[in-house]
């Protein structure tokens, strides 16, 4: 038989990797973008650049209520118009789709990575309404920048004023809990041995900030509520003498922000991610220390992770978390939505996430959910995911206010066909690999068929019975483990 095309990988097994660590998914798109730089260095340069994204931008346009100001939005929800709760689930629904349709795939990435450490959940009663400003001018804007800049939007955007009570927070009436958070999630972490007077100094220098909680949501700085006067925190004094203390608290965030304790912290959370749940001390104290003499430069710190010898050896020891995985599944069956409503596959996005066992953007702590793996590996989870993979890989699906290839259009060109040809044929599609020997065998053993068995002419134009062929091998494919895998 002639040679099958499609069947060989165009990208190295490093590619390879790389994209699988750092994107929502193979599909062709993706490596057509990889292919077309000079090197993988040179993709890369380009993601942590993160240039324009007009197709990611558009995503926007399906949800035009999260363009609504947060006055509005209080509004809507006190007149039960759109609730707190619905501008959460647009909020969802955009970042997912976002995901799936970005050329900016590290940026995503990188986005949700300090969504999650910096969480602040969607629809929540003191926050909602600034919610997505918080992703548009906090996280965004700095995903790829420094984490000094990082926390500085952060700590002090309204959202999170909001959020953690520090709307509540002045001179006469401390709130320790942003203070705190700041000290135990953010920055140098419990280990670093602040005491409970660190605690109240942090909140007493983040005292001025104001939110109309519950009235307007109007936001802003007071100076008649800040605190004045000399404050120390972990052994360093904050002179702290003016009404106001915004320039002060920024050089206590920048103070925190390059800490070894954070550096450290923020490095092993990076490795957790992108390496693996127990990452090798080596690859930490590198991202460490490439934190600390780049100013907390992020993308120099993922620079030297991808570079990192325990980074190259760490193939397929991380699983998708269950909204990786729909993602993941959406790009490598080439389903693109392209608008959003009651009846859209975008709606489908959020549900299968929760589904499975992960709500996006839904943690109901402020610790964001857990990096590791073995969180979201339960029975339950493997089963459902099965389940998912079966809808999504279906090459007869219907898809709403979306496109997915034709049947025919998956298919290799030449006849007659090898079923293990086929197979491998799918996961170069859908993967960038070929299959391994016990996929194209449990394949093979599915359909009742030898891996050698050969398709004639006439399979192709029987399109019913390709098509229920397809999804069979195409569903094995997607819920076999290496596919699961990061």
């Amino acid at each position: 038989m002639p040679a099958v095309p499609g069947t060989q990988p165009r990208l190295s097994e490093t590619a390879q990797h790389l994209v699988r660590r750092f994107t929502y998914g193979y599909n062709r798109r993706l490596e057509a973008d990889v292919l077309r730089h000079t090197s993988l260095d040179a993709w890369l340069e380009t993601q942590v650049k993160a240039g324009p994204d007009p197709d990611a931008d558009a995503v926007l346009n399906w949800f035009p209520r999260l363009k609504d100001s947060p006055d509005t939005a209080w509004e809507n929800n006190k007149a039960e118009r759109y609730g707190g709760w619905q501008y959460g689930d647009d909020l969802v629904k955009y970042s997912l789709a976002r995901r799936v349709v970005a050329t900016n795939q590290v940026h995503e990435m990188m986005v949700d990575f300090w969504s999650n450490l910096l969480h602040i959940p969607v629809g929540e009663g003191s926050s909602f309404p600034w919610r997505m400003h918080y992703d548009t001018h906090a996280i965004r804007p700095h995903a790829l920048g420094t984490y000094r800049a990082l926390l500085r939007a952060a700590v002090t955007h309204p959202a999170m004023s909001g959020y953690l009570s520090n709307h509540r927070n002045t001179k006469t009436q401390i709130n320790e809990n942003l203070g705190r958070e700041l000290l135990e999630l953010y920055t140098v972490g419990r280990t670093a041995g602040y005491t409970e007077d660190d605690v109240k100094g942090s909140a007493r220098l983040l005292t001025g900030f104001t939110v109309g909680v519950n009235k307007d949501f109007a936001a802003g700085y007071d100076p008649a509520k800040h605190h004045v006067g000399p404050v120390t925190v972990m052994g360093r004094t904050f002179t702290n003498a003016a009404a106001d203390g915004r320039a002060e608290l920024n050089a206590y965030l920048d103070w925190l922000a390059m800490r070894p304790e954070t550096a450290a912290r923020i490095a092993r959370r990076l490795c957790v991610r992108f390496i693996r749940d127990d990452p090798p001390q080596s690859s930490v104290d590198a991202v460490t220390g490439t934190y600390l003499s780049s100013g907390s430069d992020i993308s120099a710190c993922l620079r030297t992770l991808v570079r990192d010898p325990g980074f190259l050896a760490s193939k397929f020891q991380k699983a998708r978390t269950p909204a990786e995985d729909v993602l993941a599944t959406q790009r490598a069956c080439d389903i693109v939505p392209t608008g959003a409503g009651p009846d859209s596959h975008v709606n489908s996005f959020s549900w299968l996430c929760s589904w499975i066992g992960q709500a996006p953007f839904q943690w109901p702590r402020p610790d964001g959910s857990p990096e590791q793996s073995d969180t979201y590996l339960s029975p339950a989870r493997l089963l459902r995911g099965w389940t998912a993979r079966s809808w999504m890989a279906n090459a007869n699906g219907e898809v709403k206010k979306g496109t997915r290839p034709l049947p025919r259009d998956l298919v290799p060109p030449v006849w007659p066909l090898a079923l293990e040809d086929l197979v491998h044929h799918q996961a170069v599609m859908m993967t960038g690999r070929r299959a391994t020997t016990e996929t194209v065998n449990g394949v093979a053993t599915l359909m009742a068929k030898a891996p050698s068995h050969v398709f004639k002419a006439e399979w192709e134009r029987n399109e019913g019975h390709m098509t229920w062929m397809l999804t069979l091998v195409r569903t094995a494919i997607l819920s076999a483990p290496e596919a699961m895998l990061r």
